[in-house]
């Protein structure tokens, strides 16, 4: 029974080793599949977009349709996926602060933001590009930004 499991495990390996070329470009047609329908629904670049916000979880994004957060140099972009996308420039980020809230071990950030004098806040997990929409917010003067980590250790 056990050589017929590894038998079959072998057979897999050398079945994906001699399609490795096939499944690198079905990968590549997906991504920019993705892409099109990004642009398509969004107007937007999605290869120039850096993801601010981490993605969901399968069972909580089929839940709960939060927005996704996406930024680049000049704006911050909140998607929905039926609502059209919401564009703020990150000068007008007054506050980016963490709150105590952690979720898999990733941490909840708050995101204030002056609309012509309403505020609007955003919560989020942080994703991999957290540290550099940190210092694009911390180019603003007026705005209050926690530090990512205490002692440089934890978070």
């Amino acid at each position: 029974m056990n050589n017929y499991i590894v038998f079959a495990i072998l057979a897999l390996i050398i079945i994906l080793v001699f399609n490795y070329k096939k499944i690198e470009l079905f990968i590549d047609f997906i991504e920019e599949q993705v892409a099109i329908d990004f642009k398509k629904r969004t107007n937007l670049d999605w290869h120039t977009l850096n993801r601010l916000s981490a993605p969901k979880s399968f069972i909580w994004g089929l839940l709960f349709k939060s927005p996704v957060l996406y930024f680049d140099d000049d704006y911050l972009y909140i998607t929905k996926s039926s609502n059209p996308v919401i564009k703020y420039p990150i000068s007008t980020i007054i506050e980016l602060r963490k709150t105590n809230v952690m979720i898999n071990d990733v941490r909840v950030w708050k995101i204030i933001i002056d609309d012509a004098g309403k505020r609007m806040v955003y919560k989020f997990r942080v994703y991999r590009n957290f540290n550099n929409f940190l210092e694009k917010v911390s180019e603003n003067p007026n705005a209050i930004v926690d530090e990512r980590y205490v002692w440089k250790i934890f978070e």
